[in-house]
């Protein structure tokens, strides 16, 4: 089974592994107009999104085996991020977690 997130804008595709690795980049023509710093915020922005996704859905395919994780247990695993980034990956996703 392989957990991913990922995010896609401006022609650039990111697909990021729980704890942030960067598993999959794609960039269109479109997408390297807008030059080189516009291009690196993007992608640090979208991989930021992509990994917080993959996080949740970590966490959630965790806690339904291992029935429940504690914050601490979640940090060890690299498992924590951005309250923001986590409910942006909360409201993108179905209730029931796909993985």
């Amino acid at each position: 089974m392989t957990i991913t997130g990922s995010a896609r804008r401006g022609g650039i595709t990111v697909e990021v592994a729980p704890g942030g690795a960067l598993r999959f980049l794609d960039l269109t023509p479109d997408a390297l107009r807008g030059g080189g710093p516009s291009l690196a915020r993007t992608i640090l922005g979208l991989v930021r999104e992509a990994g917080a996704q993959a996080n949740e859905r970590a966490k959630h395919a965790m806690a339904d085996e291992l029935g429940g994780l504690g914050e601490d247990k979640l940090a060890a695993l690299g498992l924590t991020q951005d309250d923001a980034l986590t409910e942006s990956a909360e409201t993108t996703e179905p209730e029931r977690w796909r993985v």
